[in-house]
């Protein structure tokens, strides 16, 4: 089973993702904050398939973690950022920091699920 670090803020939208993803196969492990994501990641990258992570954290955000993982850990992990900024300037920065996918918040789950299996698979 393919492990999705979940990093998310809005309390509602990491259950309901987390339960979906469940659902559809992946084993999700959520996160509300971005310190305590990168604190996970410095210890078991090696086991996680893909991060999906908000731009807008408490501690740490998207940025941060888009970095730790391309520039401190080298990773080709796959990262996606959600995001309710719909800014251009934004995604392409995200996109040059090095995430693969960007989506705008709302979303539709189903849509992500592509996404994710484009990524990695199931």
């Amino acid at each position: 089973m393919k492990k999705i670090l979940l990093v998310e803020d809005d309390e509602m939208l990491l259950k309901s993702l987390s339960y979906y993803l469940q659902m559809n196969q992946f084993e999700v492990l959520p996160y509300d904050n971005g310190a305590d994501a990168l604190a996970l990641l410095h210890q078991e990258i090696d086991v996680i398939d893909l991060i999906i992570t908000d731009l807008n954290l408490p501690f740490a955000g998207g940025q941060q973690i888009i970095e730790s993982v391309r520039k401190e850990k080298k990773s080709k992990l796959p990262v996606i950022v959600l995001t309710a900024s719909g800014i251009e300037s934004t995604e392409l920065e995200m996109l040059e920091l090095g995430a693969d996918e960007f989506i705008s918040k709302p979303f539709s789950p189903a849509i992500l699920l592509k996404r994710i299996q484009k990524l990695i698979g199931n």
